[in-house]
Parts: C-alpha cells; structure tokens; sequence
C-alpha cells in the first residue's frame, strides 16, 4: 500500500513539472517584458505588464512607496524619465527564483543597472522582489519591492 502512494506521488509529481516549468517560463517573460520596458524608458509598454486599475499595483523602492500604477507612474517614472541628464545605458533583471501557488509567484531577482545621473555615469547592482498574479491577459505584477 505505501509503496503505491509514494508511486502515485512520485507520478503526480513528475507529470506536474512540465507545467510549472511553462508557468516558470510565463512569469519570466512578464518580468522580462516589464524590465525591458523600463530599460526603453516605455512607460506605455510597462504598463501592460502590471495591474493597472486603482491601486492594485504597489511599489517599494528604495525608500520610497508608490501605491497604485498611476501613482508610480505619474510621481515617479514619468518624471524620472523626462528628467535632464539622466538616461539609462542597462536595465538588467536576472537570476530569477520563482515560487507559485495557484494564481499567485513570488519572484527574487538581482538587478544590474547602469546609467547617467546629472552627467555623472554610475553603476549599481540591487535586488528585487515581485508578487505576480496570473490574468485572463496572463501573469502580471502586483507587488515589487527593489533595493
């Protein structure tokens, strides 16, 4: 009898990794999307991969807080982006750890960022982490808390 449960457990577990493998590949893609959006400076293009609606998207960065998409892109991104030397050269996220539990992923990441500031080039690795949930439309953020 044991031996057919750790055998039916074993099976479920083995037919089950080729689907957390794809829903994997799916989050890294909206997470790629997103970073690469912000690598352009396409405020538009990073918007399709977040919750957009209200305040159901929320930021931590740094020390700042954002609460809702139109928040972090009107107070922070927009600006940031239309503001007078500053440009960025790299926008990286790699090394993605992904963990899911139905429709929600939690992702950590390391950040590689390289970019001119008031003409002064620099140079910054950080660490980010995202809450995804996946939509009719796909997985997209919820949360993300860089640093």
């Amino acid at each position: 009898m044991i031996k057919l449960v750790v055998l039916t457990l074993a099976g479920s577990l083995l037919a089950s990794a080729p689907a957390f493998a794809h829903e994997e590949h799916d989050i890294e893609a909206a997470l790629e999307a997103y970073s690469a959006a912000l690598a352009a400076e396409d405020v538009t293009e990073a918007e399709a991969w977040v919750l957009a609606d209200g305040e159901d998207f929320t930021i931590f960065e740094g020390s700042g807080t954002n609460i809702g998409w139109a928040d972090y892109r009107d107070h922070h991104l927009a600006p940031e982006f239309a503001a007078e030397g500053f440009d960025i050269d790299v926008y990286d996220w790699h090394g993605y750890e992904i963990a899911i539990d139905g429709d929600l992923a939690v992702a950590t990441f390391t950040i590689r960022m390289e970019y001119v500031s008031h003409g002064e080039a620099r140079e910054r690795d950080a660490h980010g982490t995202a809450i995804l949930t996946r939509t009719e439309s796909g997985w997209r953020l919820r949360h993300l808390h860089t640093s």
